[in-house]
């Protein structure tokens, strides 16, 4: 499912969102293989590297409780969108709510060309841990069904996470604030790491 998110959000139309333009020479982050965002881009206080690193070793046992995890497996990407990125994919339960989060690990693309407004989706800067991140849905899907939370680690590298709910239990701001939170969780596992 987010195999197709992503070739969706990575084909989609070449309409622009509103946005702050950024100018020529910004000292923001730049993104690598892709549009320049459309916001200002604030620097991420390091760069963390995600080459080589497991994504479901970035939540410990505590966070996967906190988020009501009871089951990860790892996957390697096969379709279109960030082909060969390692993933981990979670499935959880909150009271009669199922759920799932994929953590991915991808180092072919940075997170700003979310910000673009050149892809099918509907993207907001936010930040995690202090570094740069945008959370974004599918564009016109009225947030129904997902959110996705990419955090710029490093030049041409993103950790992103997406969170989705088995039926429509969540609202948009909920879905975000869950993809966030897990977020937060494997940044501070990956700062130990690097």
């Amino acid at each position: 499912m987010v195999a197709l998110l992503c070739a969706v959000a990575l084909t989609g139309c070449t309409e622009s969102e509103p946005g702050q333009a950024v100018p020529a020479g910004n000292g923001g982050a730049q993104g690598s293989g892709g549009s320049k965002p459309s916001v200002a881009i604030p620097p991420r206080p390091r760069e963390m590297k995600l080459d080589g690193v497991d994504p479901c070793k970035l939540l410990t046992q505590e966070q996967l409780g906190q988020l009501k995890v009871n089951r990860k497996r790892n996957k390697t990407q096969d379709g279109d969108a960030f082909k060969g990125s390692p993933q981990c994919l979670m499935d959880g339960t909150e009271g009669k709510n199922a759920f799932d989060y994929e953590v991915w690990a991808i180092t072919s693309e940075g997170f700003e060309p979310w910000l673009s407004g050149k892809r099918n989706v509907e993207a907001k800067l936010v930040s995690i841990d202090d570094f740069p991140a945008a959370d974004y849905h599918i564009r016109g899907s009225g947030g129904a069904f997902d959110c996705a939370t990419a955090v710029g680690v490093a030049e041409g590298q993103q950790l992103m996470v997406v969170f989705r709910p088995s039926r429509n239990a969540f609202t948009q701001e909920q879905m975000c604030s869950k993809s966030e939170q897990a977020a937060h969780f494997a940044m501070q596992t990956l700062k130990t790491l690097k």
